[in-house]
């Protein structure tokens, strides 16, 4: 019995040990994505100004011009391509590029896909340049480099924000539905019938997911439609 009681004495000790352990090393893993959620949200973004508040959480806004890295993958959903295309543009604003300048990370990082055109379709995966460069200052890309640097139009954009990690296809769709609906009910419609635009504002590795912020997205019609009074 005395024996079993030491055995049972030390596994509770080394049970209250791990407990501990591991309680530090969440409270650690939750400080640095507290952190890393704060980097994001200072990093530099597209200036817009909010139109409109539209039904179910959506939000109408007018953007201004932009410059943006973008590549093209071939990939049979958003999230297959999302890996590979942010090496390749991550790749030139790091330094990859002519004359090898290492530029600021900005956000969100961009993927548009358009799905009428089949499966695999091609999704566009962009990071926003600073606005401090212009077509003319922005480095170039290495020859061979499947990286495009251009510009985005002024444009009126329908967005829905929600939180966790980066989203499935089945929960792309269902916020693009949510978006399209509110653009139904105030007498708005996109601009294109089929292309979807998801922007990621923070790190899916440290960021904790309930921390990190989504956006679904389409161009929105530009008359004089989206000024009317809801």
């Amino acid at each position: 019995r005395g024996l079993g009681g030491s055995r049972g004495m030390a596994s509770s000790i080394l049970g209250r040990i791990l407990a501990i352990v591991l309680a530090v090393a969440a409270a650690g893993r939750l400080g640095l994505g507290v952190i890393a959620y704060r980097t994001a949200n200072a990093l530099e973004r597209p200036s817009y100004s909010v139109v409109r508040q539209l039904g179910g959480g959506v939000e109408l806004r007018r953007y201004s011009p932009y410059l943006i890295a973008e590549t093209s993958v071939r990939a049979d959903s958003m999230r297959e391509a999302s890996g590979k295309g942010f090496r390749e543009v991550a790749g030139y604003v790091f330094g990859k590029n002519r004359p090898a300048t290492k530029m600021a990370m900005t956000a969100p990082v961009r993927m548009s896909s358009d799905p009428r055109g089949g499966v695999p379709s091609t999704t566009r995966v962009s990071f926003v340049l600073e606005k401090s460069y212009s077509r003319r200052t922005a480095p170039a890309p290495l020859r061979g480099q499947d990286v495009r640097v251009r510009s985005v139009a002024p444009h009126l954009l329908a967005a829905r924000s929600f939180s966790g990690p980066p989203p499935s296809e089945k929960r792309v769709s269902s916020e693009r539905q949510r978006v399209l609906d509110a653009l139904s009910a105030a007498g708005l419609r996109p601009a294109s019938d089929g292309e979807t635009l998801l922007y990621g504002y923070h790190d899916p590795f440290i960021t904790p997911s309930f921390m990190r912020k989504n956006e679904v997205a389409v161009r929105v019609e530009d008359s004089a439609a989206e000024v009317r009074a809801s």
